[in-house]
């Protein structure tokens, strides 16, 4: 891929930081961190908070305690 336009972006130390250790993490440079970060970026207004729940309603999914939905998932682990 051919880059051809560069642009500046001042970062506190911190974020500089962190994008180093994400670069260095996966073998890649800086650039390349910030342009997979762009091309994941989701462009689409976020969903409304009711629309969100309204969808999770529909799953009718099981709820219960966490203690007990925690000792379903391990059971259902083991076999």
């Amino acid at each position: 891929m051919s880059y051809s336009e560069r642009t500046q972006v001042l970062l506190t130390p911190e974020q500089r930081a962190r994008l180093e250790t994400i670069a260095a993490r996966q073998g890649i440079s800086l650039g390349a961190v910030i342009r997979k970060a762009i091309e994941a970026y989701d462009l689409a207004p976020p969903r409304a908070r009711a629309e969100a729940l309204e969808t999770l309603f529909s799953l009718e999914a099981p709820v219960d305690e966490w203690d007990a939905m925690k000792r379903e998932i391990i059971e259902g682990a083991s076999g």
